[in-house]
């Protein structure tokens, strides 16, 4: 199983538009404890990209989920 990151920016002018963003990296992190170890970095390096306007609100590594959302 491959992980991923996935994590929520809200905007800093409104903190109740949040937007929830999906990292996957290049090389293959098989274990949560990989995960966690390369996401803090690249967290850090969205965030000093994008801090004037967002920030992590919450993240956590995972594996992709099964349903890419509500079906209509």
């Amino acid at each position: 199983m491959l992980y991923g990151l996935y994590f929520m920016t809200c905007m800093v002018a409104n903190p109740t538009h949040c937007v929830i963003r999906v990292h996957r990296f290049n090389e293959d992190i098989v274990t949560p404890q990989q995960c966690l170890a390369v996401a803090q970095p690249q967290m850090a390096a969205w965030q000093n990209a994008h801090g004037d306007r967002w920030r992590v609100a919450r993240f956590r590594c995972g594996s992709p989920p099964r349903d890419d959302g509500t079906r209509i």
